[in-house]
């Protein structure tokens, strides 16, 4: 009888034993999470802090800084960098001597009152992408299906084209989905005519609708006629797939600041590949790539140089430079439209910001635009 029953005390023992430390497990990894939230929101906060003030420190020191400051982001906001600014004397000396060899890592000193550490992942300006939610005119006049067909008029992309449509036509494909786009939110019902970039001008009989009729998984629903709430919306446009999105994604946006277009200062070499398409006089030919390459180089020259913008006048002079034959009609009513911007109106950002304690991570990714005072959050998720 005594051995039988301290046989079950001690099983009951240990899965006590055993149930406490999970306990005491799961309270830790849950103080950790809690902990790497807080050092995610601490990273957002600073970063848009630096954000407001950023038009103020371009000012002064734009001239010594050949890329926008949000960029260096990833350097500034960071508490292995704000411990080094806020090390006495000695401390610091000792920083700079491990940072020399390679050893600095704060990961695991204490930050203020936490353990852990936080930094910027990534700043993005989305008012360097296509806003599909910016319908830029109407018609033979459509400055967006200009844009979305010169940026997938490159022929590398064909392959996926012709896997999007059922004609296997890689530039049939191209003009259904831009006009399947634009029509997913625009307010009316009738299919938009491509013709900025087919030259045809006669519209289709059928509506909207009927594009809807005959999805896969025999699915029916309706187009929107209405503003993208998020890119991921994208994916209820007929033929926009996974391998679209991994494409072009990147280069397209449904924020930004009010009617503003794409801003040639932060604009990717992608997008600058596209305005060079879209206002070109003839197709794009093999030896267009090395032309192209000269230009972007002659373009981080000159803007290296302190006090040194990107104006139009200099675009053009740039691209006559290097051989690329454009429409200066159309470049000079791309730039009055508002479709290409060459001041500095970012002014919408996607942030992510990470936090970290233990094996204990945050992720924060959070869309925030800059009004004026204390800024406006379009967008927030976390992971």
């Amino acid at each position: 009888m005594v051995l039988v029953i301290t046989t079950i005390m001690g099983a009951v023992s240990a899965d006590l034993e055993n149930s406490a430390q999970v306990n005491l497990k799961a309270a830790a990894n849950a103080r950790d999470q809690l902990q790497a939230h807080f050092h995610a929101r601490s990273a957002l906060e600073i970063e848009m802090f630096v954000l407001r003030f950023q038009a103020q420190v371009q000012r002064t020191l734009g001239q010594f800084i050949p890329i926008p400051l949000f960029e260096l982001s990833n350097m500034i906001v960071s508490s292995d960098t704000l411990q080094t600014i806020f090390l006495d004397e000695d401390e610091r000396r000792k920083a700079l001597e491990e940072a020399s060899e390679n050893l600095l890592d704060f990961s695991d000193d204490p930050f203020g009152d936490f353990t852990g550490r936080f930094w910027i992942e990534e700043v993005v300006d989305e008012n360097r992408k296509i806003n599909v939610n910016n319908q830029q005119g109407i018609g033979c006049q459509n400055f967006t299906h200009l844009m979305l067909g010169a940026l997938f008029d490159d022929p590398k992309y064909d392959v996926l084209f012709e896997s999007l449509g059922e004609s296997r036509d890689p530039v049939r494909n191209r003009v259904e989905i831009i006009a399947n786009i634009t029509d997913w939110t625009d307010a009316n019902n009738t299919i938009d005519p491509v013709c900025m970039v087919t030259g045809d001008q006669n519209a289709g009989s059928s509506d909207e609708e009927a594009r809807y009729r005959d999805l896969p998984y025999r699915a029916r629903y309706e187009p929107k006629n209405g503003m993208l709430n998020s890119l991921a919306e994208l994916r209820m446009v007929p033929r926009v797939n996974d391998a679209f999105m991994q494409l072009f994604g990147p280069y397209l946006t449904v924020w930004g600041s009010g009617t503003s277009g794409i801003s040639m200062r932060t604009a990717q070499p992608v997008m600058y590949q596209a305005v060079i398409r879209a206002v070109m006089t003839r197709p794009w030919v093999p030896g267009d790539l090395e032309r192209f390459r000269e230009f972007m180089n002659e373009k981080a020259l000159l803007t290296a140089m302190p006090g040194a913008n990107l104006s139009p006048q200099i675009m053009k002079s740039l691209l006559a430079q290097v051989g690329f034959p454009i429409d200066e009609a159309r470049f000079d009513e791309l730039v009055q439209r508002q479709v290409l911007r060459f001041e500095d109106v970012s002014g919408v950002y996607r942030i992510t910001a990470m936090g970290q304690v233990e094996d204990a991570t945050a992720k924060l990714t959070v869309v925030w635009r800059d009004d004026g005072s204390t800024g406006e959050i379009y967008y927030w998720r976390e992971d």
